[in-house]
């Protein structure tokens, strides 16, 4: 059991690692996140993924972004939402949300936002970190593994504790 968490999380790593040399994008932690919501700064999260994979779970006051939403949409519609904002978007890895960056950034940018990052690792970072997710219910331990492959990279929650 501990060689396959083990596994788990060392593909979690090699895909954060993969992804990080492809889109030259700013970071954040999961646990740098952490702290600056519980400190009520002023951020604005998009979750990149499905509107499927959303609605299973995600992060608390996180805005859904179909991640084909070409730039001049994204800033129609939420740039006036972004000013003096930091803006960090998400996926199930970070590949989606890297790449969504890495296009929107400038625009962003242009748009007043005080910073833009990419989560690192996504969403599956951010549980596998022990941070909570959200669907319509409240909190859950449920989270979209986006495909069986990548689902093996999330860590299942001991659910006797609620």
């Amino acid at each position: 059991m501990l060689g396959n968490i083990i596994n788990m999380q060392g593909a979690l790593d090699a895909t954060e690692s993969m992804i990080e040399k492809s889109y030259p994008v700013p970071l954040i932690s999961a646990d740098e996140l952490s702290k600056r919501l519980k400190k009520k700064e002023n951020i604005l999260l998009f979750d990149t993924r499905t509107y499927g994979e959303y609605a299973k779970s995600h992060i608390d006051g996180a805005v859904l972004l179909p991640p084909e939403t070409p730039t001049n949409d994204f800033i129609r519609e939420h740039g006036g939402l972004i000013r003096e904002k930091t803006v960090i978007f998400y996926c199930s890895v970070g590949q989606r949300s890297s790449n969504y960056l890495n296009r929107v950034y400038k625009a962003c940018k242009a748009e007043g936002a005080k910073e833009c990052y990419n989560l690192r690792g996504g969403i599956f970072r951010w549980y596998n970190q022990g941070h909570p997710v959200v669907n319509e219910n409240g909190e859950t331990d449920d989270i979209h593994g986006y495909n069986p492959l990548w689902g093996m990279m999330i860590e299942k929650r001991n659910t006797s504790r609620k």
